[in-house]
């Protein structure tokens, strides 16, 4: 057996598992019952939605709004647990379920993925209906989920930024100046030179999740796809390297791959200096309560990277082919209601994220619930695509994760972790 089937084996397994777990639990719904599938009072449409546990708080209070509007359409939402969401739904999906009427999909590359695999409806009938304006979204957040005839496949909720976030408090007593506009070599250094230990108590001088291992390179244009030799996703390995191993300066792969692992939590504790992640920062943070003052401010570049340069991505809300035809209408209704409209996305924006969908209601609601400094950064940054939009980048992705991690944990060599990823990478493309 190849390797690229043993891992995919493997992921098959653990995908089921997860599903089965996941399945036991009661799903939460808005207005009380999970739902059947089926209408409820008469002349009332209801429409299964299907969101994760992170998106509660936005989608709860969408749907109030949307029912205010549409009182003959009841939305029931259904939640899953932020862990299990992505397997459980990849099951469902390809299970061909008619529980989901319309869902939330994480990332681009998803999207696509569930596009080639032909599960989700064309979009693009049900907008031209309706007569939505696309032009907001139609050159960037559009392109990964759209095919050849103008066809797409879902509409997104809110884009990301990836950026600094660091403790101002900490910083002040250690008489640094702000990480502003930094290389990526200027980010290792102050790393290296804020980490130290007081007491029992490690102060680490940065904080970066391993959920994106080629971020460095795709905020400089360089994504798994290229042609090899992928010299800046080397780079930034090389840099990852530095960071967790050579110079300790950052919270561990070990530490970092445990199940209880919460980036937000940990930064909170008080002893992180900095911390690279996404703008969903601003929204999620300040549930933490943590009791020093923070800001936020660019990601770091290579030298010959325009600074500002960072990645970020959309999420969608889709509809699945499985759903029936007498519910298509109202789906789409709401989703289109959640990512479009002055009121949805002004939800989102009350909730701390830029909608996609950019309306000046929303933006108006965005600066006065994020009063953070250095947010104008988030509007100012030159943002590149996170993901690729082969269909097969998110199997890429992943085996690419896998050996930048047996790379990190000292298991193998950078030439190695590399040859090993392009030869997954070929088997990935092939099938």
């Amino acid at each position: 057996m190849s390797k690229t089937k043993k891992v995919l084996a493997l992921l098959m397994a653990s995908m089921l598992t997860a599903a089965s777990m996941a399945g036991c639990q009661n799903d939460s719904s808005s207005g009380g019952s999970s739902g059947n599938g089926g209408d409820g009072a008469e002349g009332t449409t209801t429409v299964n939605f299907y969101g994760s546990s992170d998106m509660d708080q936005t989608v709860e209070a969408e749907i109030e709004a949307f029912m205010k509007e549409n009182e003959n359409i009841k939305v029931e939402y259904h939640t899953i647990p932020n862990d299990d969401y992505d397997d459980k739904i990849k099951v469902m999906l390809s299970g061909g379920s008619s529980d989901i009427d319309a869902l939330w999909i994480r990332t681009p590359a998803q999207t696509k993925q569930y596009m080639n695999s032909n599960v989700l409806k064309d979009l693009s009938p049900l907008a031209e209906d309706s007569g939505l304006d696309l032009s907001p979204i139609k050159d960037t957040s559009l392109v990964g989920v759209s095919g050849s005839d103008n066809d797409f496949y879902g509409l997104p909720v809110s884009g990301s930024c990836w950026m600094i976030f660091y403790n101002v408090d900490l910083f002040k007593e250690a008489g640094v100046d702000a990480p502003i506009n930094l290389t990526w070599d200027e980010y290792c250094d102050l790393a290296k030179e804020l980490t130290h230990t007081d007491g029992d108590t490690k102060y680490y001088g940065g904080l970066c999740p391993t959920w994106t291992m080629n971020l460095g390179a795709s905020s400089a244009g360089e994504y798994l796809t290229d042609d090899a030799p992928l010299t800046r996703t080397m780079d930034y390995l090389e840099i990852l390297h530095r960071m967790y191993v050579d110079d300790a300066s950052h919270v561990s792969v070990e530490e970092m791959s445990v199940d209880t692992f919460d980036v937000n939590a940990y930064f909170a504790a008080g002893n992180i200096y900095m911390m690279i992640n996404g703008d969903w920062t601003f929204r999620l943070l300040g549930d933490y309560e943590p009791d020093f003052e923070w800001a936020a401010a660019p990601l770091p570049v290579f030298d010959d990277v325009e600074e500002g340069s960072t990645v970020g991505q959309s999420s969608y809300l889709c509809i699945p082919k499985s759903c029936s035809e007498d519910k298509v209408d109202a789906a789409y209704k709401f989703i289109e209601f959640y990512t479009t409209s002055d009121e949805g996305t002004s939800v989102i924006a009350s909730f701390g994220d830029v909608p996609s969908y950019t309306t000046d209601a929303a933006m108006e609601v965005y600066q006065e619930s994020v009063n953070v400094e250095g947010v104008d950064f988030r509007f100012s940054a030159k943002i590149s695509d996170e993901q690729g939009t082969d269909p097969h980048y998110s199997a890429i992705n992943d085996a690419f994760m896998e050996e930048s991690k047996l790379y990190l944990l000292g298991e193998q060599s950078l030439d190695d972790a590399m040859n090993n990823f392009y030869s997954l990478r070929e088997e990935a493309l092939a099938d």
